[in-house]
């Protein structure tokens, strides 16, 4: 910096039109005090001076932030004269530095928890006044007051970007971090994808994880009522593009949404040739609307994951699970699939045998075994993990005899006679035994590799909930992964 820029006066205050500034009753510093940090990198054509002519005031908001960020802090509005509309209208208004002003001590209350979060205002006394001037007719803007001294360490250009009032995300921004939600990348990810779009430093976006997660949970605060139609709106949008594309609903006597199911023209192709056997997860809830949620998946000659179709249901009885099932079929022109394998659910149990009386009906292994923890650990204590491994070997026997006195045998050894939920799994082992499954066509879905694949998949579409229209969104594009993934095995 030149040695007349470092001698440029820091304090300007215009004698025709004194006011005190009130920051806490403190009035502006005419000299700079002992301690105080110098704003000085700047040069000298965007320093503020008295004098200065502005068009509105929010041009001189403008100029004065683009100044302090220069210099490493940033600015907020403080104070007003007049108001439009009465009188004279808005006469003169104060900008200061944003840790002017001092944090008001709160009263403490008994028995009720109290944030320490650390203050950032110091009494700073840097400001802007400017006020408004009319001469022959012409109304513009001028600054009258100017203080630069600041009583606290000014930022590197490095960490004033971290400043909130220079953290945006800009409206493109905004839509590209939520396609990245939808194919369930973690933030993180969604970061440094950014960074290399924009071939910035890693850190040097204008936005920080932070504002991207408060961003995407904005967008589950919504109401859902006004979710359910515009998902209602997406999916006649999608079925107008691909009239291959099939959703069906049913609105309730307020004319709410009740239930909606809806499926891909790829994913009805795929089910023509991979679906005879089904797995129908009922285990999740859609967290943007609170509703159950039922996904069905199968796989294909890879042993690839294959999304069929989704369901919401405003409740579980036999009733909501009948209309999915006829829902279903209806978009696979009738074809009922060999063999479905679900949760332990005897409403959708009493559904399947109404809507699919020719599909066996299983339950699927990594449903049930999910539950064990629950169920056996406080019973078995240290002898949960022998249990476990023996109940294992059962399912994996190739007989019923065996099957049959294997049981007898574990539930003696380990003391279980009365356990209701032993009793509950050997009442329905015809279900999810593999000994009594043999005869019928599982596509490989009961075994450990495939079903934790088929676990994962699903899974990803739950991890990236945004908003519900943008759910139909989100499993296209997981479908797209899907197919490319197949193709690179062809």
């Amino acid at each position: 910096m030149s040695d007349d820029a470092g001698q440029m006066l820091l304090i300007y205050d215009d004698p025709s039109d004194h006011r005190s500034l009130s920051l806490d009753d403190a009035s502006s510093t005419e000299e700079s005090p002992d301690g105080t940090g110098l704003s000085l990198e700047a040069v000298n054509d965007v320093i503020p001076y008295i004098g200065q002519r502005f068009l509105t005031h929010d041009a001189a908001y403008d100029f004065y932030s683009t100044f302090a960020k220069r210099c490493g802090f940033s600015i907020r509005r403080h104070r007003t004269e007049g108001k439009d509309g009465v009188g004279k209208g808005l006469t003169r208004r104060y900008f200061v530095c944003h840790r002017a002003g001092n944090t008001p001590v709160k009263t403490l209350s008994e028995g009720k928890p109290q944030r320490n979060r650390r203050s950032s205002r110091c009494g700073c006394q840097a400001y802007l006044r400017i006020s408004k001037i009319t001469e022959l007719g012409s109304v513009d803007w001028r600054v009258t007051g100017f203080a630069n001294h600041h009583n606290h360490d000014l930022l590197e250009p490095s960490q004033v970007r971290f400043l909130p009032a220079y953290r945006s995300i800009s409206d493109a921004d905004k839509s590209r971090i939520l396609m990245f939600s939808k194919t369930g990348i973690t933030v993180q990810q969604m970061m440094r994808l950014m960074e290399l779009e924009k071939c910035v430093e890693p850190g040097f976006l204008p936005f920080t994880e932070k504002d991207v997660r408060n961003l995407l949970q904005s967008f589950k605060k919504l109401d859902p009522e006004d979710e359910n139609i515009d998902f209602l709106r997406m999916c006649q949008s999608i079925k107008e593009q691909d009239p291959n594309f099939k959703f069906e609903f049913t609105l309730d006597a307020n004319d709410k949404l009740e239930n909606i199911a809806w499926s891909y023209a790829s994913s009805i192709q795929a089910y023509e040739i991979f679906g005879d056997a089904v797995v129908f997860d009922t285990t999740h809830r859609l967290s943007a609307v609170e509703m159950p949620l039922g996904i069905w998946v199968g796989v294909n000659n890879y042993g690839v994951p294959c999304f069929f179709g989704c369901v919401l249901l405003r409740d579980e009885n036999v009733r909501s699970w009948s209309w999915a099932l006829q829902a279903f079929t209806g978009f696979m022109s009738g074809k009922a699939p060999q063999t479905i394998l679900t949760d332990h659910n005897m409403c959708l149990k009493e559904a399947i045998d109404g809507e699919m009386p020719a599909t066996k009906h299983a339950l699927c292994i990594w449903m049930v075994v999910g539950k064990f923890p629950s169920w056996f650990n406080a019973a078995l204590g240290e002898r949960y993990n022998d249990w476990k491994a023996e109940f294992y070997r059962l399912y994996h026997l190739e007989s019923i005899e065996e099957f049959e006195l294997g049981w007898r045998d574990m539930v003696n050894s380990f003391g279980l006679h009365t356990n209701r939920h032993i009793n509950n799994l050997y009442a329905s082992r015809s279900l999810w035994s593999l000994p009594y499954l043999r005869s019928h066509f599982l596509a490989g879905m009961t075994l450990n590799g495939r079903s934790k694949a088929i676990n994962a998949f699903i899974q990803r579409f739950l991890s990236a909930q945004t908003r519900l229209a943008h759910f139909v969104e989100q499993v296209c594009s997981l479908l797209l992964l899907a197919l490319l993934y197949s193709m690179l095995l062809l």
